[in-house]
C-alpha cells in the first residue's frame, strides 16, 4: 500500500472511496463531513438522527453508499468511531482497519480520508497519522500465499512473500497545510510498524515445512544495517547449552542461535536485550501432544518472529538510541532414536542442572541458555524475553492478553503501557517466593515442569528467572494466548497476530497517541 498526503477539502477530492468517519450518538457533523453531506442531499445527518438508523456509527461499522455523480468520489463509505468517550488509540486504529477491510470487499483500489477532528482533538495529528497507517496496514492483511499458486508467483515463478494486498493508494486529505509535514512522518512510521508486525505474521501463518531453524536463520541474515551472529549446533554444544542442545537433538533439522545487533550512531542511553522462543515445530518430543493440540504447532515462533520482525523494522526506522540485541534460540522439538527422554538431566550454560521430567515443557529449556548467553554477551541494561510458554497463560487469560512477569517494576509497567498504546494487552502475573516450590527436584538443581494444575505460567517464568542475574531488570511475557486467534477482528484476522512487535517498538521509541 502506498500513502500520498494532499491539501484540500475532502468533498471535491477525486478517488473511488471516499471514507468518512463519524462519531455515534453524533447530532452536528463537522465541517469536512457537512459537505459531503450536503452534496448527498442531507442524507448523512438525515440517517444519523432517524429513530431506527441503518448507520448507527458504532466503532467499525460501515455504511456504503453510492454518489451518482454528486461528488468526485464513486462511493462514500460511513465509518463508525464510537462513542466520543472511548475515541483513543486503539479503537481509531481498528475502525481505519474496519474501512479499509470494507474496501476490500469493494475490490477498490484507492481510497481517501482524512483525520476527523474528534480524532486529531484527543491527541497529536503525528500520533494520529501514525495509527491511521497502521490500522489500513494491518487491516488489509490476508496470509494467501500457499493459495492459488498461479496468481501468487512473481515474474520467476517463486511464490510471493507477503499476503494480498488489494488497495493500492490511500490518500489522506487535509484542509490545513501547516499539518501536512507531521502527517507525512506519522504515515511513514505506521506503515514500516504495521507492515513488520504483518511480516511476524506471515512467518507465524506458514507452515512449519517452510518455516523452518534455517529460514528463521536466512530471514535474519538478511536484514540490513543489522550485525547477525549465528551459533551452529557445534558451537551451541561447545558452549556448554546442554538444555538447548538436549531439544535440539531429537530434530533433523540443525538448529542455531540467531544473534541480532542494532547500535545507533550515537552513544546509545541504554542496552536492551530481546530474546524470542524460536520453536518452529512443537510435537511434545517423546511426551508427545494429541492430534488436536499439535496441529497449530507452527506457531511455537511467534516470539522468534516477533523479536526479528522488531529488529528488522528497528533497522529501517533507525533514529533510536538504543542499542538492541535479538537473541533467538531456534529448533524444532521432535521424537526420535536421539530425542530427549523424560528423566533426562542436562547441565545448562550457567552450571545448574536441570531433570527434565516433561519434554513437552521444551520452550524454557531452549530460553535458558539464551538468557544466560545474552547476559555474557552483552550484559544488557534491559533483559525482555517472549514465548508462547504455556497453555496455563492461556487458561488464565485467554487469547485477549499476554501475561507479563518479572524483576523491575519499572519495566514491567513500562511495556504494559507500551502496549496498551499498540493495542496489546499485558496483564501482570505473579512471582511469588512460594511458586519456588515448583520447581524442585530430588535429582537436579531444578525440574523443568511444575506441579500439574498450579500457577503453570508463573512456574515457568520462575524457572526462567533462575537464569537471569538477581539485579538485571528482567521481563517475560508469555504470548501463548494472543500469538494466535481464531476470531476476526479488523486489524486482527485470523491466524497469527504478530504479538508483541507493536509493544515493543512503541516501548522502545517512547511513542504515545
Amino acid at each position: 500500500m502506498r500513502f500520498e498526503v494532499i491539501s484540500g477539502q475532502l468533498a471535491q477530492v477525486s478517488g473511488e472511496v471516499l471514507v468518512l468517519g463519524l462519531l455515534q450518538g453524533t447530532q452536528s457533523l463537522e465541517a469536512s463531513a457537512q459537505a459531503v453531506d450536503a452534496a448527498l442531499g442531507n442524507y448523512i445527518s438525515q440517517c444519523l438522527k432517524a429513530e431506527n438508523p441503518v448507520f448507527k456509527a458504532k466503532l467499525g461499522e460501515t455504511l456504503t453508499l453510492p454518489t451518482y455523480g454528486k461528488l468526485p468520489a464513486g462511493h462514500v463509505v460511513l465509518l463508525g468511531l464510537g462513542k466520543a468517550e472511548d475515541l483513543k488509540a486503539t479503537q481509531w486504529r481498528r475502525a481505519v482497519a474496519a474501512a479499509v477491510r470494507t474496501c476490500k470487499k469493494l475490490k477498490v483500489k484507492q481510497l481517501t480520508m482524512g483525520l476527523p477532528e474528534p480524532v486529531v482533538q484527543g491527541m497529536e495529528v503525528q500520533a494520529a497519522s501514525r495509527l491511521l497507517a497502521e490500522g489500513a496496514v494491518l487491516g488489509q492483511y490476508d496470509f494467501t500465499l500457499r493459495k492459488n499458486l498461479k496468481k501468487n508467483s512473481d515474474e520467476n515463478g517463486e511464490l510471493a512473500s507477503n499476503g494480498a494486498a488489494d488497495l493500492e493508494v490511500l490518500t489522506v486529505v487535509e484542509p490545513q497545510p501547516d499539518r501536512l509535514e507531521a502527517i507525512q512522518q506519522g504515515l511513514r512510521v505506521g506503515q514500516l510498524v504495521a507492515e513488520h508486525t504483518n511480516l511476524a505474521r506471515h512467518w507465524v501463518n506458514d507452515s512449519a515445512n517452510y518455516v523452518t531453524p534455517a529460514f528463521l536463520k536466512q530471514q535474519a541474515e538478511s536484514i540490513p544495517g543489522l550485525q547477525c551472529e549465528v551459533l551452529d549446533f557445534e558451537r551451541i554444544k561447545a558452549l556448554g547449552m546442554g538444555a538447548f542442545q538436549l531439544v535440539a537433538q531429537g530434530s533433523e533439522q540443525p538448529p542455531y542461535l540467531i544473534h541480532l545487533c542494532y547500535k545507533p550512531s550515537g552513544a546509545p542511553t541504554k542496552k536492551v536485550a530481546l530474546v524470542g522462543k524460536g520453536i518452529t515445530f512443537d510435537s511434545g518430543g517423546l511426551s508427545l501432544k494429541p492430534a488436536a493440540s499439535m496441529e497449530l504447532m507452527k506457531m511455537d515462533m511467534a516470539g522468534a518472529a516477533a523479536v526479528i520482525a522488531t529488529l528488522k523494522a528497528v533497522a529501517v526506522l533507525k533514529d533510536l538510541n538504543i542499542e538492541v540485541h535479538g537473541f533467538i534460540p531456534t529448533c524444532e522439538n521432535m521424537p526420535s532414536g536421539n530425542a530427549s527422554k523424560p528423566g533426562d538431566i542436562v547441565t545448562a550454560m550457567n552450571g545448574k542442572t536441570i531433570e527434565v521430567n516433561n519434554t513437552d515443557a521444551e520452550g524454557r529449556l531452549i530460553l535458558c541458555d539464551a538468557l544466560t548467553y545474552a547476559q555474557q554477551q552483552v550484559d544488557p541494561d534491559e533483559l525482555v524475553d517472549l514465548a508462547t510458554l504455556t497453555g496455563a497463560c492461556v487458561v488464565a487469560l485467554g487469547k485477549v492478553a499476554a501475561g507479563i512477569m518479572g524483576s523491575n517494576d519499572s519495566l514491567i509497567q513500562g511495556l504494559r503501557a507500551a502496549g496498551e498504546q499498540a493495542g496489546e494487552k499485558l496483564w501482570e502475573l505473579p512471582l511469588y517466593e512460594e511458586y519456588r516450590a515448583f520447581l524442585k527436584s530430588d535429582v537436579a538443581d531444578l525440574i523443568n515442569s511444575g506441579a500439574k494444575g498450579q500457577a503453570g505460567s508463573s512456574a515457568g517464568g520462575m524457572f526462567l528467572q533462575e537464569f537471569v542475574d538477581k539485579k538485571r531488570a528482567w521481563a517475560h511475557l508469555d504470548i501463548a494466548g494472543p500469538a494466535w486467534t481464531t476470531s476476526d477482528v479488523a486489524e486482527v484476522p485470523k491466524g497469527g497476530t504478530g504479538f508483541g512487535v507493536r509493544t515493543l517498538l512503541y516501548y522502545l521509541y517512547g511513542w504515545t497517541a
